[in-house]
């Protein structure tokens, strides 16, 4: 998946609010195809943050927010799928009313999209400000958007990563704690509440024991078998924390609605893999046969018979 890093230089001035703009859309670096403007135009983006500022104003001190998201050059995906990737991003409740130029870039080996905010509000003339909890639900979202294209993990600038493949190394081939892995991180990008994610591993045979006075939370598979979210890899993806800001993201991006739907498709292609008398572990481990595709054809199938297209993310508020 994407690496999202924001870059700190100076951008105190006007003229370097124009420089960064210039660059991120230099022809020799991107196509207009692959250029966006979110709440301004791509091509008068300087023009359309300057009256922003000038409306409040607000023309002095921090100009603008600059990051990138970055993919790595063994990931399989074309630039126009990374702008799409970017077209979802922006629209993250974070951004609302901000001004937000972006673009793809394709003039090195790895792909990678720029992003410029103009650090005053169109609608609310309030400057920028981020928490580090909205940096880590940014990261988040933009892992779940690329986990919906298929793309691996990655981790850190250096852009090392772990893939399906290498985790299941790690646990000795399929395994219950490989299959509780995938469990606890579906849910956690289909359920909008702590209630919800409970409820929905309650339907994958998961008993989980959350307490408020407990630091960590307890799986219990259905063989009896238990593992603390501290024991899943990465393990800050899985932090009472962590799961708590995706549940709210998916607020955002989904009603409920859409999330019962999600849950029927994985429950359906669930018994689908379960039905292959010849997969003993396809009947032990679904979720991790599923990882494989075994069932792939079948699955569209289901997803159309739903009217949802994860593909192309068509919840209704995404």
């Amino acid at each position: 998946m994407a690496v999202i890093e924001f870059i700190n230089g100076k951008n105190n001035t006007l003229s370097a609010l124009k420089r960064v703009l210039n660059y991120i859309t230099n022809p020799s670096k991107t196509d207009d195809e692959l250029k966006g403007g979110y709440n301004c135009d791509i091509n008068k983006a300087y023009n359309d943050f300057f009256m922003t500022k000038t409306v409040y104003n607000k023309t002095e001190g921090r100009q603008y927010i600059h990051f990138t998201q970055s993919f790595a050059p063994y990931d399989k995906v074309t630039p126009k799928i990374i702008k799409q990737i970017a077209d979802e991003l922006v629209q993250m409740k974070m951004f609302k009313g901000f001004q937000v130029a972006y673009a793809v870039h394709t003039d090195k080996d790895h792909l990678h999209t720029h992003f410029v905010i103009n650090t005053v509000n169109k609608e609310t003339g309030y400057k920028w400000k981020q928490s580090a909890e909205q940096l880590q639900m940014m990261k988040d979202y933009s892992d779940e958007i690329c986990k919906k294209h298929g793309l691996i993990i990655t981790q850190g600038k250096s852009g090392s990563h772990i893939n399906r493949g290498e985790y299941r190394a790690k646990e000795k081939g399929y395994s219950w704690k490989y299959e509780l892995y995938l469990a606890v991180k579906k849910m956690k990008w289909i359920a909008r509440s702590k209630n919800d994610f409970v409820a929905n591993m309650n339907q994958l045979g998961y008993q989980v024991d959350w307490r408020d006075t407990r630091k960590y939370i307890t799986f219990t598979n259905p063989d009896g078998k238990k593992c603390r979210n501290r024991k899943l890899y990465p393990p800050e993806h899985f932090t009472k924390e962590a799961l708590l800001r995706a549940f709210e993201l998916n607020k955002q991006r989904m009603d409920k609605i859409s999330a019962r739907s999600q849950m029927e498709i994985l429950l359906s292609a669930i018994q689908l893999v379960k039905k292959e008398e010849h997969l003993e572990m396809g009947r032990q481990f679904p979720l991790s046969k599923l990882e494989g595709e075994v069932v792939k054809d079948e699955l569209e199938e289901i997803k159309k018979g739903k009217g949802l297209n994860w593909d192309k993310g068509n919840e209704n508020n995404i």
